[in-house]
């Protein structure tokens, strides 16, 4: 009996170190997984952020102008219009609007028929009194008629006379004519109208020169000088701009306004037309081949002027110095050199060190650059250069 208890005790006490032992063993392996779990956590932490995606643009050289903005209507240079000087209807007409003419040129012809009546009556008194002035001359001369007489038949002879030429212009004046060269820019007659003296006929107007007369804030007007350069563009051609210059300065200043009025000449070609609305911009300054960065690749968060610089796929902030500044270009005078690229889109989010994507168009203008400098690698030996 005691055997048997023996033997049963031993048997109990040999499973309790068993399930000890698988307890144990559990614990360890649980710890094991634990600390390869944690591991593997720590590993995929250090693992880099996705590239931040944007639009970059290299730093350029390029000629900047710093200038005076304002606006104006152009004029032409000479615009005339033309009256008539007589009476009568409207028998033919020679030009139309936007035909070119020279000075001389005939534009209108009126009904002849009134005026040559009228020259021929007067030549008729005029015959007469010359007729009657050479009788009385010759009586005069006889002392058979007193010399008031004679001084009053000579009177009435010189009138006649003037009467003839008068009648004689009127008749010319049936006929009317450019007094310049130009370009009839308005037609104010039809056929068959009946058109009275100092009526207006058209207006012809020299469209060679084109003038834009701008009023610049007294502050400005030392500036501002006779034969300086200027560019002019209107709405009608966007992106185009054309060459004028400063043709006088007024040498007062209006009072009630504060500017002075600035006058400058512009060759109209075949683009620019009278009437146009134009923004007239006077050069103050010229820097040629400076260099240049997109306006939009400032930093907009600080009030610093930075920038992000992309260096192998990263960026670093560049604080840069600002010189004229040109529409939406800026000049740079330090911080960055040429080639550089610049992020102009994306900014938010970026911080220094930040990895970075380039995309769009500036990827692409970039990929052209490398194909570029490949193309122009130096040639091997057999090779032509």
């Amino acid at each position: 009996m005691r055997r048997e208890h023996r033997r049963s005790m031993c048997a109990s006490l040999l499973g309790i170190a068993g399930f000890t032992l698988a307890i144990l063993s559990a614990c360890a392996d649980d710890e094991q997984g634990s600390d390869q779990h944690r591991r593997g956590r720590e590993r995929g932490g250090s693992r880099p952020a996705a590239a931040i995606p944007v639009k970059a643009e290299p730093v350029v050289r390029g000629d900047l102008l710093a200038h005076l903005e304002t606006y104006a209507r152009l004029e032409a240079e000479r615009r005339v219009t033309v009256l008539s000087r007589t009476t009568g209807l409207v028998e033919r007409l020679r030009v139309e609007e936007g035909d070119a003419v020279r000075a001389g040129q005939v534009l209108v012809e009126l009904n002849q028929e009134e005026a040559s009546l009228q020259l021929r009556q007067a030549q008729a008194a005029n015959s007469e009194a010359k007729a009657n002035f050479e009788r009385i001359r010759n009586l005069h001369q006889s002392n058979m008629v007193s010399q008031v007489e004679f001084e009053a038949t000579r009177l009435s002879y010189e009138n006649t006379r003037i009467g003839t030429e008068e009648a004689e212009l009127n008749l010319a004046h049936t006929t009317i004519r450019a007094p310049m060269a130009g370009v009839i820019t308005q037609r104010l007659v039809e056929l068959g109208d009946l058109v009275r003296g100092n009526q207006e006929i058209f207006v012809v107007a020299d469209l060679d020169l084109l003038l834009a007369r701008v009023f610049v804030p007294e502050r400005s007007m030392y500036q501002v000088h006779p034969g300086q350069a200027a560019t002019i563009s209107v709405e009608a051609l966007p992106g185009q701009s054309f060459d004028a210059s400063v043709r006088m300065v007024s040498p007062e200043v209006t009072p009630a306004s504060g500017t002075i009025k600035v006058t400058l000449e512009v060759a109209a070609g075949d683009r620019l037309k009278p009437g146009m609305f134009s923004t007239v911009r006077l050069i103050t300054d010229r820097h040629p081949q400076t260099l240049v960065i997109p306006k939009k690749a400032l930093v907009l968060e600080t009030e610093e002027d930075d920038v992000f610089v992309v260096v192998d796929s990263k960026v670093r902030r560049a604080s840069v110095e600002l010189g004229l500044i040109e529409g939406d270009r800026v000049e740079v005078l330090a911080g960055v050199d040429e080639g550089d690229m610049l992020v102009t889109v994306g900014h938010d989010g970026l911080k220094e060190g930040s990895s970075v994507r380039i995309v769009g168009l500036a990827t692409e203008m970039t990929e052209q650059a490398d194909s570029t400098r490949v193309r122009r690698r130096r040639p091997g030996r057999g090779e032509r250069p």
